[in-house]
């Protein structure tokens, strides 16, 4: 959550994590939603991880895994990292991804997730398993 508010207001997270410049761009921060943390990313981190998968669309889409527990809001949109090795090391690499995605054309969807200010919440799930890592941020708006 720290290293995505960091981009989403207007810094840039470092290649060791820190944030460089934070501020300056008119967003609210994500706020962590527990009810979808371990509800949905989790569980859907777990899923991916065990079975060594990396697919927005294991039994279905975000969309209705956000609906099966209860959050029916059609706002939402879901960011996946899937590396091996030390679990911050690759969370960190796919933030850093993620964040690249803004020199991309078009910009790339998963910075595109972190910066819309529609989302106001977001679900995080980590999972690791037989060394596999697999990070599931889902953004959120009731």
């Amino acid at each position: 959550l720290k290293l995505m508010n960091c981009t989403r207001t207007g810094g840039l997270v470092t290649s060791t994590g820190a944030c460089s410049s934070p501020g300056g761009r008119d967003v609210a921060p994500l706020m962590l939603d527990a009810g979808i943390s371990s509800k949905v990313a989790r569980p859907y981190a777990k899923l991916l991880a065990t079975r060594n998968l990396c697919s927005h669309f294991i039994g279905g889409n975000p969309g209705d895994r956000l609906r099966a527990a209860g959050y029916t809001s059609y706002k939402w949109a879901e960011n996946l990292g899937c590396r091996s090795g030390d679990p911050y090391a690759a969370v960190l690499g796919s933030h850093l991804y993620f964040q690249s995605e803004r020199n991309w054309s078009p910009v790339g969807g998963h910075y595109k997730n972190m910066m819309n200010s529609l989302y106001d919440r977001a679900g995080i799930g980590v999972w690791v398993y037989g060394g596999r890592v697999r990070l599931v941020v889902n953004f959120y708006r009731p």
